[in-house]
């Protein structure tokens, strides 16, 4: 058995890659057209990059959910939190000029931190190591 090397880096070998060890070693499996066309099928609907990787993520964790649809969620709600930056910073740049908080500044407000709990509630509702 060879000795594992570490990488440098992890993510070298794309941008799911998680592993933080040299891939060395090869297993080889024999499948027929329609199982190979399948397969081939199954990696692309469900957004992987390869189907190596597809292969991999569903013998090593059965199930699993393909890290590229992690990251897509994740950059999702890091949208919506940089919106509501961009809100916030608004609303301080009216009362840092001299303005008076209204109604609707109090609204927007209380809508905002609805929106941050309910955010903050389904990230901390993910199992371990989904976004």
């Amino acid at each position: 058995m060879k000795e594992p090397i570490k990488k440098k880096r992890p993510g070298q070998s794309g941008s799911a890659d998680t592993s933080e060890f040299v891939r060395q070693d090869r297993i080889e499996v024999r499948v027929n057209h329609h199982e190979k066309k399948r397969i081939t099928q199954l990696s692309i609907e469900r957004g992987f990059e390869t189907t190596a990787q597809y292969v991999r993520t569903q013998a090593v964790n059965p199930g699993a959910e393909n890290p590229n649809a992690q990251r897509q969620a994740q950059y999702a709600c890091m949208h919506q939190l940089n919106r509501m930056g961009t809100n916030i910073n608004q609303i301080a740049r009216h009362l840092n000029s001299g303005g008076q908080p209204d109604g609707e500044i109090l609204l927007v407000l209380v809508k905002l931190l609805e929106h941050a709990e309910m955010l903050y509630e389904k990230a901390n509702a993910q199992p371990a190591g989904a976004p």
